[in-house]
Formats: structure tokens, sequence, C-alpha cells
């Protein structure tokens, strides 16, 4: 006999969660994924286009109660952007990634309770676009 096996819930594959805000109101956070309760974050992507360059482009997280803001200064118009997090970060220094490194990742993180915004300051925005994939368990 083998003993008693553990058994671990697998979490489900979610719709993602998008924000396609046309025209976006300069420094209003906009939640693309409103708090909800255990939540693996597979990817995030975001980006803007405008006419005039808003500075930033903003992810904002709340993760367990602990907010973390993902920044890229002058974003290029309709270009995406995907939040990245390294073991030696600062939350105050969590970056993007045009490059596609972070798509070898399982997932960027999770916790009990999640929540995602995008935001966009300055400059003339026409939309704002955020595309969450996420599972719950």
């Amino acid at each position: 006999m083998r003993g008693d096996h553990k058994t671990f819930e697998v979490p489900a594959l979610q719709a993602d969660a998008v924000l396609d805000q046309a025209a976006p109101t300069s420094g209003l956070k906009y939640t693309v994924l409103n708090t909800t309760k255990n939540v693996r974050l597979i990817s995030i992507a975001v980006k803007c286009t405008w006419t005039v360059q808003p500075n930033p482009l903003e992810v904002h997280l709340t993760i367990d109660g602990q907010a973390w803001t993902f920044a890229i200064g002058n974003a290029v118009t309709d270009t995406y952007y995907v939040p990245i997090i390294n073991a030696d970060d600062l939350p105050t220094a969590f970056g993007f990634d045009v490059v596609g490194i972070s798509k070898y990742k399982e997932f960027l993180i999770e916790g009990r309770s999640v929540k995602v915004e995008a935001e966009v300051t300055g400059g003339t925005v026409s939309n704002l676009y955020c595309r969450v994939k996420y599972a719950k368990w």
C-alpha cells in the first residue's frame, strides 16, 4: 500500500478581465479586475493610444492588502507592456517587459485578495487598454 495521498486543488482558468477605456481621464485609476479572492495572475498586458504622450502609464496591483505599482515613463503609443517581477526588485521598482522574456514564466503572482487597475497621467490619450489573464482556486 502506498498510503494517503495529498491532493491539491488546481486553479481554474477564468475569462480574461479586459479594460477598453476610450478617452481615459488623466490620473484616474480604472478597474480591470475588481477585488477577487484566491487569484493567480497569469499575465497582464497594458497599452495606450495617444496623440500627446502621457507620462507615466501604470498598472496598480493590490495583493493581500499590499499596493504595488508598475510604471513606464513616456510609453510608446500602441505598444503592449507586460509587468514583470524579479526577486531582487523592491515593490517600488517593479517594471515592464516589452521584449517578451516574461512569457516564459508560469505566472506573475498570486494572492488571497487581488485587484488590478490601470492608469495614464497627462498627455492626450484616446484609448487605455488592459487585459488580465488569471485563474481562481
